[in-house]
């Protein structure tokens, strides 16, 4: 885009949101059950727990302790949420949610007994009619507290070798109970001739882990311990050596007319920067995290130019190269020691460290297996908490794998399970990005614009949507050899450029996006910056006439869209965005207006303009509560006014983006045949169990207006028909949250 096209967004101010009171409903039915048969089914459930609990309580963690642990199961259409207050007053604690149907609680040994007694009135007497909300009461077993690819894992090795495992605890314990679970089952893991691996941690909600080495015929045993709720095999980062490797030199001139101090800076996870001397002043900061004993410096040096000038290779033949940010290189790899909880304390303090100097963090880390999507991983839940807490941005790669080496076709590849997003690319709060092809190479299975033969795919955490975006990258052979292009070119350490690919570098590209954008929105505004980064992707297919399946099957390949910071980053005289950042709390709507201009309700043809919404919420997170593990979303609609100047709704019937309980809200939808004025998108929040009816959920939101007929100055006449009702987001300063 020419600088005589690039127009600053327009800010949407409070001036121009209608707040709506809003009284939620709750309606509950009969379930028309037989409450004797019922009543009996649920009392067995409780025998069949307190039989269990009897056989395994010699040598348990929780046996001296006035604890029970066991199993709650909901109806289909009921949710823990839903039934929290009678489960509560019954006597019961939740501890976890599996999913809205399944949760783990605990009781006083004194309280299951009177929860015995009151089912049995319940099956008796036909009082205390909650209960036909509970399908059943059931054992925790070992069994289903054992990760699917730890079962798998001992499945396919017979021989009793040691295995290196974290045994998550009990959420929700109180600390002393907690304290003395944990100091009984590291003795009984002694007892059995394991080894702690390290001392006992917690998680940031305050479970604990214990991270140990135990035969593998002790598994079961501890599984069946009360105070476990998960055991998985501990996970580990590498770096991986690049195949196929292609060095060549180059020279390095920074193009003088960049002003380097007034670049926006990311923050670069990875194994170390070692550039060259003459774009050394774009890393400013060189940091290791403590006791990190070095690495080697190939792959953060790679993953460095990336965010620093995006596909590198592209400027190969200019005179100067043309840097868009800086990097602080935050040095978080072992040459020995990079499991999961080395890497999350080193990953917590660099951003203590400077999220005080950058909100954008990339982190092109991923363990080798595929993740199960029943619980958010531990690292996943970590990077949201410190997103949630600093109010910064984790761009995370989608992670690799190695199927072109055993399937023929892209199709193959992508309906292989091992294909799904690997830990930590499943955090719901952060960025994950995936890597498409940017040149057609004949040996390639992938061609342009598909999806990378190495790229992991969704569904994410919980059959969410992931990756998020995606970026181009290099493709692979079958022979993990990797052909040149501008798209596989990088900087390596001390000078010289490399061929390599992975999600490692595509994961930067889209950082150094998001840099770029939060240099240009009010206050670096990270969530604004995010939310406009996804409102201009280019969709790499068609929905016209697109089905519910294939938008969903299309979302798991490519996110939104490919990342196009070009188009997002500004305006034009034929695309208007209008930005606005707010909250909303569970007893307001609000009805956000922007601005159709009358040259546009005048064109003649269909389909001449296009509206796209997207809206980034930052809600609450809790990893105890499953599936249900965010607390809020923000559910967007559009409005229009008809050829009759009538208000209606007019949201496309099919999106790969319009889904409850994620993090955005994101549509396109074109038009013909309407007046034009005021438009109006409504914003509804919605809650999850836990939430206030007054706390306020911070949201992010940008419209944009497209004259698909580029013959229109629309932006002219916005600014000319509103009168100053929007302004240039250069004179507007929002407050920081």
């Amino acid at each position: 885009m020419d600088n005589d096209n690039q127009k600053q967004h327009l800010w949407i101010p409070f001036e121009e949101v209608q707040e709506i009171p809003k009284k939620p409903m709750k309606i509950t039915e009969e379930r028309g059950i037989d409450h004797s048969e019922h009543g009996s089914k649920l009392s067995q459930g409780l025998l069949d727990i307190m039989s269990a609990y009897e056989k395994f309580k010699a040598g348990d963690s929780l046996s001296d302790e006035d604890i029970m642990v066991f199993k709650l199961v909901l109806p289909e259409g009921e949710t823990v949420a839903g039934q929290q207050k009678f489960i509560e007053d019954e006597g019961m604690k939740i501890n976890a949610v599996k999913d809205s149907r399944h949760a783990i609680v605990t009781s006083s040994k004194s309280m299951f007994d009177r929860l015995r007694g009151r089912v049995g009135t319940y099956k008796d007497k036909n009082k205390l009619k909650g209960y036909q909300y509970i399908e059943g009461f059931e054992r925790y077993t070992g069994d289903e507290k054992q990760a699917s690819s730890l079962k798998r894992y001992l499945d396919q090795h017979k021989e009793d070798f040691s295995i290196d495992i974290q045994m998550m605890f009990i959420p929700h314990l109180s600390k002393e109970i907690q304290l003395k679970a944990v100091t009984k089952l590291g003795e009984k893991i002694r007892r059995i001739e394991g080894k702690l691996q390290r001392e006992p941690y917690e998680l940031s909600d305050g479970t604990a882990v214990i991270r140990a080495l135990v035969p593998m015929s002790s598994i079961s045993d501890l599984a069946d311990d009360a105070a476990v709720y998960r055991i998985e095999q501990t996970a580990f980062f590498q770096i991986m050596t690049p195949s196929g490797l292609s060095p060549f030199s180059g020279a390095f001139k920074i193009d003088p007319t960049i002003d380097i101090d007034s670049l926006p800076t990311v923050a670069v996870l990875d194994t170390g920067v070692d550039f060259p001397v003459q774009l050394e002043e774009l890393v400013p900061i060189h940091w290791e995290a403590t006791n990190c004993n070095g690495h080697e410096h190939y792959h953060g040096t790679g993953v460095a130019s990336k965010v620093i000038f995006s596909h590198i290779g592209l400027q190969l033949t200019n005179e100067y190269l043309v840097p868009r940010a800086k990097v602080i290189d935050c040095k978080i790899y072992d040459q020995h020691n990079n499991s999961v909880d080395a890497m999350i304390e080193r990953i917590r303090e660099a951003v203590e460290n400077f999220s005080s100097i950058t909100s954008i963090f990339n982190l092109s880390s991923n363990i080798q297996r595929p993740i199960e999507g029943d619980e958010l991983s531990i690292m996943g839940y970590e990077l949201d908490v410190l997103m949630s807490k600093f109010k910064i941005k984790f761009v995370i790669s989608a992670g690799n794998h190695e199927l072109v080496t055993c399937c023929s076709t892209l199709e193959e590849i992508l309906e292989d399970d091992d294909a799904r997003i690997a830990e930590p690319a499943d955090a719901m709060l952060g960025i994950t990005v995936g890597s498409i092809v940017g040149a057609n190479h004949a040996q390639s299975v992938s061609k342009l614009n598909e999806v990378a033969p190495y790229s992991r795919i969704g569904p994410g955490f919980a059959g969410f949507y992931k990756p998020d975006l995606v970026a181009f990258g290099a493709t692979q052979y079958s022979d993990k050899s990797i052909p040149r292009d501008p798209f596989s070119i990088i900087l390596s350490p001390g000078g010289g450029f490399l061929s390599d690919c992975g999600t490692s570098y595509t994961a930067p590209v889209v950082a150094g996006d998001l840099a770029e954008l939060s240099s240009i929105v009010p206050d670096n505004d990270v969530l604004l910056a995010q939310a406009l980064l996804y409102n201009g992707t280019q969709q790499l297919w068609s929905t016209k006439k697109i089905s519910k399946e294939e938008a969903e099957y299309i979302g798991n390949l490519y996110g939104r869209g490919i990342s196009a910071p070009h188009i997002s980053k500004y305006s034009s005289p034929h695309r208007v965005s209008f930005l606005r950042t707010g909250s909303l709390n569970r007893l307001t709507k609000q009805r956000v207006k922007f601005h159709v201009p009358t040259v546009q309700a005048q064109a003649s043809g269909n389909n001449t303009t296009r509206v796209t919404i997207t809206c980034i919420t930052d809600p609450p997170i809790d990893k105890t509560k499953g599936s249900d593990y965010l607390g809020a979303y923000v559910r967007a609609s559009v409005h229009k006014l008809d050829k009759n100047g009538k208000n209606v709704g007019a949201n496309p019937k099919v999106s790969d983006n319009m889904n409850k309980w994620d993090t955005c809200y994101h549509f396109s939808n074109t038009f013909s045949g309407f007046s034009a004025g005021s438009w109006e998108v409504w914003l509804e929040l919605f809650t999850r169990w836990g939430i206030e009816n007054d706390d306020e959920i911070p949201y992010a939101l940008v419209v944009t207006v497209e004259d698909l007929t580029q013959t229109n100055n629309i932006y002219s006449e916005i600014i000319r028909e509103t009168a100053g009702r929007f302004q240039p987001i250069n004179n507007v300063r929002i407050k920081v949250r």
